[in-house]
């Protein structure tokens, strides 16, 4: 898998670009984790979809007022 971005991979270690040891080890840190907890999947789309996941932001709950849609409050 690492061979068909290896190019991308040397392209971003330039000087300009350089990355914080401590960010790399952290993420490197969550997707062992997620791999450690993924043991038995039988799919591995499913773990690279977990671990795209992972990186996301939480979504947030927005309260909104029930009368625009069309229930009455209980």
């Amino acid at each position: 898998m690492i061979e068909r971005h290896w190019d991308g991979i040397a392209s971003y270690c330039r000087p300009e670009n350089k990355v914080s040891l401590g960010l790399v080890e952290g993420l490197n840190n969550k997707i062992r984790v997620l791999q450690r907890r993924a043991y038995g999947y039988r799919d591995e789309g499913y773990l690279k979809l977990k671990i795209i996941a992972a990186f996301l932001p939480p979504l947030t709950h927005r309260h909104h007022d029930d009368s625009q849609y069309g229930t009455r409050p209980t």
